[in-house]
């Protein structure tokens, strides 16, 4: 292994088990020595990474952001911030072999089931198998495309991310970090329009006032909100709504249920079961879409979602 590869495996060692320390104790009283220890490094590698757990907090949230955006296939911006590139902060030694040799520890969950997945899927005892290193779940590709319409893949991809949120420690823990405060700010742009100004046609509500809500880039909930209103303004665009729909309130639904299960699902696991978002999605089908579309919607998801 060569000494970038190596550096690399620390730097993601690090984010694992501070993500993991971060969801299980919270940012506040989780110490760096914890993170190493989880890690099994060393101070002088975690330093050689990280100046502060601030630095650290930061990373995990970058990362988080990345994952995200693979689920909703938007673009990424920072390659170098969300990538997870191996260079030092130019606190430490500039080694980051001293005092630690960067192994992984075996307890991290990654992107993949752990605990909090078993219990949301009714599963109690042992860890489930070992996640990949690294990626998203191979359904987060297959969520987009265009074999299917903008609102079955909308449906698919609350899948994805829900299931993300259960199953990845690093998405979980990303979105926790935005929750309290510490995402960047985000620009905003009017309810309807998306990123290239382009604003609802068909299916939207005449007359109404445009609102506003975060841009794609910035805060984690500020990607989803972006992307979630992006798709359902393309579909409005289409005429896949249901008449006076408002493509923009729609939106505002989703987005607020979404984010709802994150945050209930920080507390009791069983609202990221599969289950509880195929009710929802039952719930609000027929007032979004036509009878004749709705017939051929999967809330549960379509098979490209699992």
């Amino acid at each position: 292994m060569t000494r970038q590869e190596r550096a690399v495996r620390t730097r993601e060692a690090l984010i694992e088990a501070a993500a993991d320390l971060f969801d299980r104790d919270g940012q506040e009283v989780t110490s760096l020595a914890a993170v190493t220890a989880k890690a099994q490094v060393s101070a002088g590698a975690l330093y050689f990474h990280f100046a502060t757990k601030a630095d650290l907090a930061d990373a995990v949230t970058r990362t988080a952001l990345s994952r995200l955006r693979q689920i909703t296939g938007a673009p990424a911006t920072t390659p170098a911030d969300t990538n997870g590139h191996a260079t030092g902060n130019g606190s430490g030694s500039g080694n980051e072999n001293e005092g630690g040799d960067g192994s992984r520890n075996g307890g991290g969950s990654g992107w993949g089931g752990d605990t909090r997945t078993q219990a949301a899927r009714g599963v109690r005892g042992e860890h489930a198998a070992a996640p990949p290193a690294r990626g998203p779940a191979p359904a987060a590709g297959g969520a987009r495309g265009d074999r299917v319409g903008e609102v079955q893949q909308l449906i698919d991809t609350t899948h994805v991310l829900v299931r993300g949120l259960a199953d990845d420690v690093v998405l979980r823990a990303g979105f926790a970090l935005d929750r309290a405060g510490g995402q960047r700010p985000a620009r905003e742009r009017p309810v309807g329009e998306g990123p290239a100004g382009r604003v609802a046609g068909k299916g939207g509500t005449g007359g109404e006032r445009p609102g506003r809500w975060p841009e794609v880039g910035g805060s984690l909930r500020g990607v989803w909100s972006g992307w979630v209103h992006e798709t359902l303004a393309a579909a409005g665009t289409r005429g896949a709504l249901a008449p006076g729909v408002s493509p923009g309130d729609a939106a505002a639904v989703v987005v607020a249920a979404t984010v709802g299960f994150e945050v209930l699902g920080a507390q009791d696991p069983l609202w990221l079961a599969p289950h509880r978002l195929t009710r929802f999605w039952t719930l609000l089908l027929p007032a979004l879409v036509p009878p004749p579309a709705r017939e051929a919607l999967h809330p549960g998801g379509s098979p490209a979602a699992h």
